[in-house]
């Protein structure tokens, strides 16, 4: 790994399950300008520069390759680059209105509240707190399919609530601009019930615990939830609940 001028370098040694934590935590340090992953030979794997524009923000392609990698369940080193603490850039948490945009737009107060808000709710299993926050005829867009207005909305997160407990939905990224934001999630829970698969049948409860991370964008108006669309990989959570075939085993000749 090659050091830049004024710049330091860390070799840390990570074990694959906790690999994407660990990346995610370097690069909301700030002060992380390059993440070079090793694997056990020491040879470089996936080499990440993390610019000033998207520190704080992982997108989902770089999640999905660390993901997978962390899925080996193998040993790895990491190269973290760094510039001096002195120069450190602040977690992105929201990006500057354009000069001409009139204040009573700038100020209207930050969107951030409504995520927390949101959070909470869904967490504490609270649909009729959750529905508040979405317009009479809000649209949500997921893998899934697309559920257009309020009440197919609630159908829809009434079954995603009913077949999991020990809820932990958490965001790990925020940016904010006019009346839209972003943000990175994370949602943990536990499989206790009946849970609708994409093509209309039901699974029996598993008791697996699965954790998703996504994205999303999502449109204001009016101080409510307009346009809702949600971006994830469907196969991490078949995966996690024993629907994907497994591969045969082979006898070597």
């Amino acid at each position: 790994m090659k050091q830049q001028a004024n710049t330091s370098t860390e070799k840390i040694e990570v074990k694959g399950s906790h690999l994407v934590a660990k990346v995610k935590e370097l690069v909301h340090e700030g002060n992380v300008r390059r993440i070079v992953i090793n694997d056990a030979d020491n040879t470089p794997v996936l080499d990440m520069p993390v610019t000033v524009g998207v520190i704080g923000l992982l997108v989902a392609p770089t999640v999905t390759a660390v993901g997978t990698l962390g899925a080996l369940a193998a040993d790895y080193t990491i190269d973290v680059e760094r510039e001096p603490s002195d120069d450190r850039e602040p977690v992105v948490t929201g990006v500057s209105q354009p000069p001409d945009v009139k204040r009573e737009e700038t100020t209207m107060g930050s969107y951030k509240s409504l995520l927390d808000r949101y959070v909470e709710l869904y967490n504490a299993g609270d649909l009729d707190g959750i529905m508040e926050l979405y317009a009479e005829d809000a649209v949500q867009g997921m893998p899934e399919g697309t559920f257009e207005g309020r009440s197919k909305i609630r159908e829809r997160l009434a079954r995603e609530l009913a077949a999991f407990s020990d809820l932990d939905w958490g965001v790990v990224s925020y940016v904010e601009q006019g009346d839209a934001f972003a943000d990175e999630w994370f949602f943990i829970g536990t499989h206790t019930g009946q849970f609708q698969l994409p093509d209309g049948t039901e699974l029996a409860p598993t008791g697996k615990r699965v954790r998703l991370d996504g994205m999303e964008l999502v449109k204001m108006r009016d101080g409510k939830i307009v346009v809702d669309n949600l971006y994830y990989d469907n196969l991490a959570i078949a995966s996690q609940l024993g629907l994907l075939p497994q591969a045969a085993a082979t006898t070597a000749r």
